[in-house]
């Protein structure tokens, strides 16, 4: 049985530039073989049991050739198997999926083609370079940085030079002063304006401009390097009215995430959206004790109410519902929510709490239930580090009985990559509660150290504590603890950070 095959362009770097066909497939194919230049929060769109093939190639260093690559996703689809074969770009766009193509045509294997959004106009559109205008050019024309030696016919540079559209050169660095010679000996005018864009799209992205004849110079002194882009012609000189991308308020910004992935989704999303460079390092890693919730829900009757410190105590009772069953026509108790968030996650399953304390925290929460809740029986569902403020509080007003309905421990896998990230330089490392810093301490010891020359946001009073606890300054902390006034915070201080 024949499965099928996927020629999926990735677009150019932004995740958000996926076509929603792209979304769909990727989502649901059994096989994604990949390669190295597309965004890597794609792979986490797979499902949990899909096989995921790095097939990246590096200059020089091809990890997987064309033609291992082409047996791979011929054998995956012979078994039957789903396969997204996922390019930069554009497969047809200098993608070599007209090769893999025709490699499946010959074999009678199903394929079908998704196009992507190329580089050669996305990455020029995020530098503010249209490469058509009314007024300045009237064509484009997309041309190879390097020819196939193979090749019969060569690149025809006096035809090229004298087109009088922009002239748009992809995978070009290593031989950009080869492509200028070619250029001016063909009587291309020296002046015409010319930019270089690197990493396009994305949080990385380097831009320089000038003349013709002075930008081999320009990129070898800026560091520029592949993946890039090369535009000739008379719009380049728009860059410096149209520049839009680099303009967001935290672009070039590095962010440490330290929640769980989870979690830092919807804080990642609006932080890269304002242009920063977001990287999500989980601190903390959690596992459901479901016996322990499972028990609660049949002992359920002997409680009042029913405490909810975090979100992860939301999700974790939510899959011991599913596993257990259990109608939420019987939750006949009160339930509590420590915050916004917390609450939120119970409304998602359409419980909505009692209770929720107008300030986010263990304190005022506890000042709520003493007012409310004297006498009355308290499940306390938490994780095994948490709930001692709130069972100290009540301990003479109420019968508090902790519900561990999940482990809170460091996230030892991350370390080597958390440890990599902090290397690389982090402008703002954002902690969202005290586990996520105080595990992070834990994991790499002195090397948190590398964090002096950042600035530090803390979601509130008790994380700050921690924070200051070990010797660092905390910059930013919202008047409200929620992690929407966390991100509004951190936008308000941009210019600073």
């Amino acid at each position: 049985m024949s499965g099928i095959v996927y020629l999926i362009g990735a677009g150019p770097g932004d995740i958000g530039l996926l076509t929603l066909k792209a979304v769909e497939l990727i989502k649901n194919a059994d096989v994604l073989v990949y390669d190295r230049l597309i965004n890597e929060d794609i792979l986490k769109m797979a499902k949990k049991d899909a096989e995921l093939i790095d097939v990246g190639k590096f200059p020089h260093n091809h990890k997987v050739p064309q033609s291992k690559i082409n047996e791979i996703i011929a054998q995956k689809a012979l078994c039957g198997k789903k396969v997204a074969r996922i390019k930069g770009g554009d497969p047809f766009v200098f993608g070599r999926g007209g090769e893999e193509a025709e490699y499946l045509s010959r074999k009678g294997i199903p394929y079908e083609v998704v196009p992507g959004i190329t580089s050669a106009i996305a990455v020029l559109s995020y530098a503010g370079i249209p490469v058509t205008h009314r007024e300045l050019s009237s064509s484009f024309h997309i041309i190879t940085g390097h020819e196939w030696e193979g090749k019969d016919k060569n690149l025809d540079w006096e035809v090229i030079s004298k087109l009088d559209g922009t002239l748009v050169f992809l995978m070009g660095i290593k031989n950009i002063e080869k492509i200028v010679k070619k250029l001016l000996y063909y009587g291309k005018d020296p002046n015409t304006p010319t930019a270089v864009v690197m990493e396009g799209t994305t949080p990385n992205q380097k831009a320089v401009t000038g003349k013709l004849i002075d930008i081999p110079r320009l990129v070898l002194k800026e560091g520029i390097k592949n993946p890039a882009v090369i535009a000739v012609g008379d719009v380049v000189a728009l860059r410096d009215r149209l520049k839009w991308y680099e303009n967001k308020k935290l672009f070039g910004k590095r962010i440490l995430l330290a929640r769980t992935y989870e979690q830092s989704q919807q804080m990642k999303k609006i932080l890269s959206k304002e242009g920063a460079d977001v990287v999500v390092c989980p601190t903390i890693k959690i596992t459901p004790f479901l016996d322990n919730i499972v028990k609660f829900l049949e002992e359920i009757h002997k409680f009042d109410y029913a405490v909810f410190t975090s979100v992860n105590g939301v999700w974790s009772f939510i899959e011991a519902v599913r596993e257990k069953r259990f109608d939420l026509r019987n939750l006949s108790i009160k339930v509590v929510a420590i915050g916004s968030k917390t609450a939120e996650a119970l409304e998602n399953i359409f419980i909505y709490p009692d209770i929720i304390p107008e300030e986010y925290t263990s304190y005022s929460l506890a000042n709520v239930l003493k007012k409310h809740a004297d006498g009355k029986n308290i499940a306390l569902l938490t994780s095994q580090i948490g709930g001692d403020i709130l069972m100290e509080s009540l301990e003479d007003c109420a019968n508090v009985q902790k519900i561990v309905a999940y482990k809170n421990e460091p996230n030892y896998e991350l370390k080597e990559k958390l440890i990599s990230e902090l290397r690389k330089g982090i402008d703002i490392a954002v902690f969202t509660s005290s586990s996520t810093f105080n595990y992070m301490y834990q994991l790499i010891g002195d090397e948190i150290n590398l964090l002096k020359n950042s600035k530090i946001a803390a979601i509130g009073p008790v994380t700050k504590k921690a924070i200051e606890e070990k010797g660092f300054n905390v910059n930013i902390m919202p008047s409200e603890y929620t992690t929407e006034k966390l991100i509004e915070e951190i936008l308000k201080n941009h210019q600073s950070l």
